[in-house]
C-alpha cells in the first residue's frame, strides 16, 4: 500500500511542475490532491486547434498548458511555435474567497465528472464523439435531446469549487469553448462560462475575474522575452490587448502581434449589462495568494488601494476612475506584467446561474486584431448563429513514387446548409504544405459545372505530381458552397493539425524493385448496352485485396435553391431511355416551372403548371416520372416559390463484397473521376471513336492520319479506305481513292474522289488527312481499314463488377534491378533536407539518410571500412524506401567516415559505400 502511495504522488508532482521558464514559483503538491480522489479521476484536458488560435486547456480554471510539450499555449498563428498565452485564469469570488486555479499549491478548482469519456481523461469535443461520455452523449442538448454543435469545434467541461481552501461555496462553472475556422472568424477563440450556485446560501458582492498573463516574444527556456510587454484598455469593447517592441529574437521570422482578451458578454443588472467593471495590471512577481487581495484586486476596492500593497495593484495615472488603471503609466520599454480583468458586483441566488462570454482576439498587425475583436463582439451577438459551410470531407492518401494520391468522400455534398435548407455545395479545395501546416498553397480545385467559378467539375481523387521522395507533405482538402446576395461563399476550415479529418501527411517513396503494385482486374459489364469502358486503379494497399465490388446506376433529387418541405419521388418507367443527364426544376412562381436540361443549358419545356398539393411530371424521352409532393397543410414558405430550384441528377453506387455500401447515390458524369472511401479510383471513360487503323494492302509512302470530325454522324462499322489511282494535276500530284465498309462492301462510302498531298477527305463523320512524298504517288492498291466506335451512353441498367489483386514480387525483376539501389544523401555532409526539425528553441533536426530502390523485402547490414558491423536494418514494406537516423545499434550517433553497406534479399546481394562528414 505504501508503495502505491509513493507512485500516486510522484504522478501528482510530476504533473504539478510547470516547465515554461518564467521566475520560479514554489509549485508543490496541494495537500487536498489525495484527498479529492474522485476529482482526480474526473480530471481532463484538451486542445483548441481548429480556428487559428491553438491553445491547450484543463477542466480545472485553467486556459493552457503546464508545459509546451502537453500542446498549444495561445498560438498563433497556428502551428507557427508562437506561444502568447502563458497563463489564463478564470476567478470567481465574494468578500475574502476567492476560487482560482492559478496557485499550484493552492488549486481551488477540481473537475467535475460525468461529461466526458473517463477513460480517455480527454475534455468532449463535439468534432470528437470518441471523447464524449459513453452513457451520456455530448452535453449540449436542445429541449429534444438533440446535440447542438454551435461552432466547427465546441468543447465543454465542468468543475467546481470543492478544492476551495477558505469554505467551499458551492460553486460549479460549465465552460463551453468554441473555435470557428471559417476565415472571418479564424483568428479567435470564445470560451462561455455559466457559473452556478449549488451552494447553501445566496452570495452578494460576487465579481468573476480572468487573471491575464500574455507574454509577448517568448519562449520556453529562452531569454526573458516577456520583460517588454505593455497592454492597451479599450473601455467601450471591453477589450484588453498585449504588444511589446514588435521584436522577437526567439520567434520564427523575429516578429510578434498583438493578442487580446475580451469580455463579450456579462449578466444584466438593473437593465443594463455591465461589461468590463474593473482593470489592473501588476507585475508578474508581485502574485499573491491572498484572497482578500485578489477580491481587492477584481472590485478595484478603496482599502486595497489604500493600503501599502496599492501601488503594486493600481496604476490609475490620469484617471479619475479608481475601477482602471491607465496603461500609459507602463514604461516605454515594457514590463513582465499581468492584467486582471473583472466584473461585477452580482448577486448570485441559490440555483441561479450567471453567464460570461470571453475570447482571445490575435492578430498579425493591431488592426488585424480589431478586426477579430468586431467580429468576436457580432459572434456573442448573434448568439454564435453564424452562416455555416459545408461539412468538412474526410481526405485519404497514399504515397508513390514522386506522387501522392488523394482521395475523399462526398459527406460535404449530402447535408444540407443548417440556416437554409439548401444543398448549396459548390466545391473543393485541395490544399498542400510543406512545414507542417504553417503555410498552406491551393494547389487543385473542383467545382459543380454551373456558370459559377472555374467550372472544372467536380471529382473525387487527386494525384500530385509536383513533389519529392523523402521529403513529407500535409494536405487538407475543405468544400465551399455557393455565394449568395448577402452573404459571400464560404468554405470548411483548413485542417490545422493531423487529428482532422480532412488533413493527411503523405511522404512520396521510391517504388520497391521487383513488386507489382496492388491491382484491378476482371473488370466485367455484367448488364447493359454501353460500350463505356471502366477504368480502375486501386491505391497501393494491400487490404484492398481479395475484395469484389460492383458499380450501379440510379438518380437523386436535391434541393439546391430554396428551402421548401416539399418531397420528391423519382420513379423509372423506362430504363431504357434513361440517361446520364442533371434535370433542374426551376419556379418561376409559386405555381409555375421550367424543366431544365442542366448538363445542356437546354430548356426541356417552358411553363409547367404546378397546383397546390404538388403534381407529376413525365420526361417524355427520359425514361423518367418526377412527382412533388408539398407536405399536408404546408405554408406559402414551406412549398415552392420563385427562385426555388430541385435538381435529379444521375447517380452512382458502389457496393464491395455483397453488403458494404461505399458510395449511394452519388451525382456522376461521365470521364468523372470517381473513388470510394477505402480507395478505389474508377471512372466511366468514352471508348476511342477511332478504335484502331491499319495498313492492308500497298507500300509505306502513303500515310493518312484520321481524326473525328463530327460525332453526331459517327456510324459503328469497319471501314476499307482504297486507293484505286493516281495522276497529276498542273504538276501536282494526286491519289484517287474511295471508301467502303464491311456492313455492305459492294456500296461506296465516298465515291472516287482525288485528294492532292496533305489534302482530306471525309465519310460519316471521319476526316481522312493523306501524305505522300511529290517524288513517289503511291499507286492502286494501297489500302487502309479503320475500325470506328460509336460511343453508347450508361444508363440505369448498366451494371460492372470487378475484383482486386494484390501486390506480387518477381525475383528476376530484383535480380535485374537490385545495382539501382542508392543512399541518399551521398555524402551526408552535416544535415539532410530530409531531416525534420524539433525543439521550440535550438530547432534540433532528427539527422537521417535514406536508403532507395529497395527490393520489398531485405536486409541492410552497415559496416565501417575495417568491417566492424554498425548496424542492422530490416526492411519489410510495400515502398522501397528506408531511412536510419545514423546511430549504431548501441544508440550513438555514428563518427564521420566513409561506410560501407550490404543489401541482401534471399540470395541477391548489393554491397556500395557512403560517406558522413560532419
Amino acid at each position: 500500500m505504501k508503495k502505491v502511495i509513493i507512485l500516486t504522488v510522484l504522478i501528482i508532482f510530476s504533473n504539478a511542475v510547470h516547465s515554461q521558464n518564467k521566475k520560479a514559483i514554489d509549485e508543490q503538491i496541494p495537500k487536498s490532491s489525495l484527498e479529492k480522489t474522485f476529482g482526480i479521476i474526473d480530471r481532463a484536458a484538451g486542445i483548441h486547434n481548429v480556428s487559428n488560435i491553438g491553445l491547450f486547456f484543463e477542466n480545472r480554471g485553467k486556459l493552457y498548458p503546464r508545459r509546451i510539450t502537453q500542446g498549444p499555449s495561445g498560438e498563433f498563428p497556428i502551428n507557427s511555435t508562437k506561444h502568447y498565452i502563458y497563463r489564463v485564469n478564470p476567478w470567481v469570488g465574494i468578500p475574502g474567497n476567492v476560487v482560482q486555479g492559478l496557485h499550484t499549491t493552492n488549486e481551488e478548482w477540481e473537475a467535475v465528472g460525468g461529461y466526458h469519456n473517463p477513460d480517455l481523461a480527454q475534455v468532449a469535443f463535439s468534432d470528437n464523439p470518441q471523447t464524449w461520455h459513453p452513457v451520456n452523449g455530448w452535453p449540449v442538448k436542445d429541449v429534444n435531446g438533440n446535440n447542438i454543435f454551435l461552432s466547427d469545434q465546441d468543447s465543454y467541461c465542468v468543475y467546481s469549487d470543492s478544492n476551495n481552501s477558505r469554505e467551499v461555496l458551492g460553486l460549479q462553472v460549465a465552460q463551453t469553448g468554441y473555435a470557428f475556422g471559417v476565415k472571418f472568424a479564424k483568428n479567435i477563440l470564445f470560451y462561455k462560462f455559466e457559473i452556478t450556485n449549488n451552494g447553501p446560501r445566496d452570495l452578494d458582492s460576487l465579481y468573476f475575474g480572468l487573471y491575464s498573463d500574455i507574454d509577448v516574444g517568448n519562449v520556453s527556456g529562452g531569454v526573458p522575452e516577456y520583460g517588454d510587454d505593455k497592454i492597451d484598455f479599450i473601455k467601450e469593447r471591453n477589450l484588453v490587448y498585449f504588444y511589446d517592441d514588435g521584436v522577437s529574437s526567439e520567434w520564427p521570422g523575429g516578429k510578434t502581434g498583438f493578442f487580446g482578451v475580451a469580455l463579450l458578454k456579462t449578466p444584466v443588472v438593473n437593465g443594463q449589462m455591465l461589461g468590463l467593471t474593473d482593470m489592473h495590471y501588476n507585475l508578474y512577481d508581485d502574485d499573491l495568494d491572498i484572497d482578500s487581495v485578489q477580491y481587492g484586486i477584481m472590485s478595484s476596492s478603496p482599502s486595497l488601494y489604500n493600503s501599502s500593497l496599492g501601488p503594486r495593484y493600481f496604476h490609475i495615472g490620469n484617471n479619475t476612475n479608481l475601477h482602471y488603471d491607465d496603461p500609459s503609466t507602463i514604461p516605454a520599454s515594457g514590463l513582465d506584467i499581468v492584467a486582471t480583468l473583472s466584473s461585477g458586483p452580482y448577486r448570485l441566488n441559490r440555483g441561479d446561474t450567471l453567464t460570461f462570454i470571453m475570447a482571445f482576439v490575435a492578430g498579425e498587425t493591431l488592426d488585424e486584431m480589431f478586426a477579430a475583436a468586431t467580429t468576436a463582439q457580432q459572434t456573442a451577438d448573434a448568439n454564435f448563429n453564424l452562416p455555416k459551410p459545408p461539412e468538412r470531407p474526410n481526405l485519404f492518401g497514399s504515397a508513390g513514387d514522386r506522387s501522392t494520391v488523394l482521395y475523399w468522400d462526398d459527406i460535404a455534398e449530402r447535408i444540407p446548409d443548417a440556416s437554409s435548407g439548401e444543398y448549396d455545395f459548390e466545391g473543393y479545395r485541395i490544399y498542400r504544405s510543406k512545414d507542417k501546416g504553417i503555410n498552406w498553397d491551393k494547389i487543385a480545385q473542383f467545382d459543380i459545372k454551373n456558370g459559377i467559378g472555374e467550372d472544372v467539375g467536380i471529382q473525387y481523387s487527386f494525384s500530385d505530381t509536383t513533389v519529392l521522395n523523402g521529403f513529407e507533405y500535409w494536405y487538407s482538402i475543405t468544400a465551399f458552397d455557393r455565394a449568395s446576395e448577402i452573404i459571400e461563399s464560404l468554405e470548411s476550415p483548413i485542417g490545422n493539425n493531423l487529428d482532422a479529418k480532412n488533413t493527411i501527411s503523405v511522404t512520396p517513396r521510391s517504388n520497391a524493385i521487383g513488386r507489382e503494385a496492388v491491382s484491378g482486374y476482371d473488370i466485367q459489364q455484367l448488364n447493359g448496352s454501353s460500350n463505356y469502358d471502366l477504368s480502375v486503379s486501386p491505391v497501393d494497399k494491400e487490404e484492398l485485396a481479395g475484395g469484389e465490388y460492383k458499380i450501379s446506376f440510379s438518380y437523386v433529387a436535391k434541393v439546391e435553391e430554396g428551402n421548401p418541405k416539399t418531397q420528391v419521388t423519382i420513379t423509372i418507367s423506362d430504363s431504357n431511355q434513361t440517361k446520364t443527364l442533371k434535370y433542374g426544376f426551376r419556379f418561376n412562381s409559386a405555381n409555375n416551372f421550367d424543366l431544365i436540361n442542366l448538363s445542356t443549358g437546354e430548356i426541356i419545356r417552358a411553363g409547367y403548371n404546378y397546383p397546390s398539393g404538388g403534381r407529376e411530371v413525365i420526361i417524355t424521352g427520359h425514361g423518367l416520372r418526377v412527382r412533388f409532393t408539398d407536405a399536408p397543410g404546408a405554408t406559402a414558405d414551406e412549398r415552392p416559390e420563385q427562385g426555388d430550384l430541385f435538381t435529379v441528377s444521375y447517380a452512382v453506387n458502389v457496393v464491395k463484397n455483397l453488403s458494404d455500401s461505399l458510395v449511394v447515390k452519388r451525382p456522376f458524369n461521365l470521364n468523372q473521376i470517381n473513388a470510394t472511401t477505402d480507395g478505389v479510383i474508377f471512372s466511366l471513360n468514352k471508348p476511342e471513336i477511332i478504335k484502331s487503323v491499319s495498313r492492308i494492302g500497298g507500300t509505306d509512302n502513303l500515310i493518312i492520319d484520321f481524326t473525328v470530325s463530327a460525332e453526331t454522324l459517327i456510324q459503328q462499322s469497319l471501314y476499307f479506305v482504297n486507293v484505286i489511282g493516281n495522276g497529276v494535276s498542273d504538276g501536282i500530284s494526286f491519289i484517287i481513292i474511295n471508301v467502303t465498309n464491311n456492313n455492305t462492301p459492294a456500296d461506296t462510302i465516298v465515291a472516287a474522289d482525288t485528294v492532292f498531298n496533305l489534302g482530306t477527305f471525309s465519310f460519316s463523320g471521319i476526316q481522312g488527312r493523306v501524305q505522300f512524298p511529290a517524288n513517289a504517288v503511291p499507286s492502286a492498291g494501297n489500302r487502309f481499314s479503320v475500325e470506328v466506335i460509336k460511343p453508347i451512353e450508361p444508363n440505369v441498367k448498366d451494371l460492372y463488377s470487378f475484383k482486386i489483386r494484390g501486390s506480387s514480387v518477381r525475383t528476376e525483376v530484383i535480380r535485374e534491378n537490385i545495382n539501382r539501389i542508392r543512399v541518399v544523401p551521398n555524402p551526408y555532409v552535416a544535415s539532410s533536407l530530409y531531416e525534420p526539425e524539433f525543439g521550440e528553441l535550438r530547432r534540433e533536426p532528427l539527422r537521417q539518410i535514406q536508403f532507395v530502390n529497395l527490393p520489398p523485402e531485405c536486409t541492410i547490414y552497415i559496416f565501417t571500412v575495417d568491417a566492424d558491423l554498425v548496424k542492422t536494418i530490416h526492411h519489410n514494406s510495400n515502398n522501397g524506401t528506408e531511412t536510419w537516423d545514423l546511430r549504431a545499434e548501441g544508440g550513438r550517433e555514428i563518427a564521420p567516415g566513409v561506410y560501407i553497406y550490404v543489401v541482401k534479399s534471399g540470395d541477391i546481394e548489393y554491397k556500395e559505400r557512403f560517406a558522413i562528414i560532419k
